[in-house]
């Protein structure tokens, strides 16, 4: 996934962008609401923007089925937040 960071203090720091991904609605197995796909550490100039492509790995979108005792990759469309954390996700979901 590919987004944008900007550092908006007034000093040059470190940020550490992180993207969520919640459920699959295909799969029937007990899944969280959401876990960490992925994230970047990144030192930013004051007032710097840049474009960071975080992957999510396959294993990452899969849950474990104690049936077949394999992960079993989840599909259809997910929520997708990215933030700071996961408490300040909430602003940047979209669909994916």
């Amino acid at each position: 996934m590919t987004f944008t960071v900007r550092n908006t203090g007034q000093r040059n720091g470190i940020a550490v962008p992180q993207i969520y991904v919640g459920r699959s609605p295909d799969l029937q197995l007990d899944q969280a609401v959401r876990v960490l796909g992925g994230y970047r550490r990144l030192a930013l100039r004051r007032g710097e923007r840049r474009r960071v492509t975080v992957r999510v790995a396959a294993r990452t979108l899969s849950s474990w089925d104690v049936k077949r005792h394999a992960w079993v990759l989840g599909t259809g469309r997910r929520s997708v937040w990215v933030g700071a954390s996961s408490g300040i996700c909430g602003g940047g979901r979209v669909s994916w």
